[in-house]
């Protein structure tokens, strides 16, 4: 996993491309540790470069959700398509956290 981090004035952007799988905890850890720590009341996780998903990173985004609504923002995924998509669906996820 590869992730890039844009502030804007709106809103976090955090891309995430690559695999995501329980090998990145550690490098999860600070993407949510930026999200608590940001300025923007939004988050967006872009999953647009994010070729596979596995069950640990299913529950990270759910780490990331959590962290995001303690902090008092609103956390949503965008890019999800292909193999994300499906676990996404499988998972349903989407019924906790918004997908654009």
């Amino acid at each position: 996993m590869e992730y890039r981090i844009e502030a804007r004035r709106d809103r976090l952007i955090v891309s995430i491309s690559g695999v995501i799988t329980f090998d990145d905890h550690e490098a999860f850890r600070q993407i949510v540790s930026e999200i608590a720590g940001s300025d923007p009341s939004m988050v967006e996780l872009s999953l647009a470069g994010t070729k596979m998903i596995d069950s640990a990173g299913i529950g990270m985004l759910l780490l990331a959700k959590d962290k995001a609504d303690k902090s008092g923002k609103a956390l949503i995924l965008s890019g999800v398509t292909g193999h994300v998509a499906k676990v996404v669906e499988l998972s349903k996820i989407d019924q906790l956290i918004k997908i654009v």
